[in-house]
């Protein structure tokens, strides 16, 4: 039979050390949290731009006072949006072509940049959990393989336990981070379009 093997103290699982999968999943727990530290000191620096600000901005934009403009916006935000607008307004300041289009690019560019580890983060919080239940699987297998009340069976019987445990540990503050940042990625997408709307009429003037 197929399954005889796995019943011997000399199988294929048998000869896997009961610390792997509990390495590796430290190993991804520590990618996450650098990941999470990451992301949460980007997201950390950015800085709305208040309502009175952008009409100052918006003011000074239907002035053609292009410098003006962009240093108020400077100093009373920080992020993607201030990005996305420095570009326009410089593009219109030099009486470039395409204003709207280098504009895109540039909200193109800011959303790779927030969506940065964003994707391996997600799969690390579906992952984790997987490699507990696959630690529990394995730690069953060498505990019937090595037999009841022997030493090598409570190790078993360990390694199920303990990689459950840690990769349940790893998963849930893992998806409640993941969710967090893609929904402040979401936030400032929301604000870049809204604002992007309001400036480019202006700068299409003639």
């Amino acid at each position: 039979m197929l399954l005889l093997p796995l019943a011997k103290s000399n199988s294929l699982i048998s000869s896997i050390p009961p610390e792997t999968i509990p390495i590796i999943i430290l190993i991804v727990s520590v990618v996450a949290l650098t990941i999470i530290i990451e992301r949460m000191l980007y997201f950390g620096r950015f800085k709305t731009l208040d309502p009175d600000s952008f009409k100052t901005v918006k003011e000074l934009l239907r002035e053609k006072k292009w410098d003006e403009a962009r240093d108020i916006l400077t100093k009373n935000s920080r992020g993607p949006v201030t990005e996305v607008l420095n570009v326009a307004i410089e593009h219109r300041r030099r009486e470039h072509r395409y204003i709207e289009d280098e504009l895109k690019t540039e909200a193109y560019r800011q959303i790779f940049l927030m969506e940065k580890y964003l994707t391996g983060l997600g799969t690390i919080a579906t992952i984790s959990p997987l490699l507990g239940v696959l630690g529990t699987v394995t730690g069953m297998i060498r505990s019937f393989a090595e037999g009841t009340g022997t030493k090598g069976a409570e190790v078993g019987i360990s390694e199920a336990l303990i990689t459950t445990a840690m990769g349940l540990a790893i998963a849930i503050p893992a998806y409640i981070f993941y969710n967090y940042l893609v929904r402040k990625k979401e936030e400032k997408i929301s604000e870049m379009e809204n604002l992007s709307e309001q400036i480019l009429p202006i700068l299409l003037e003639k």
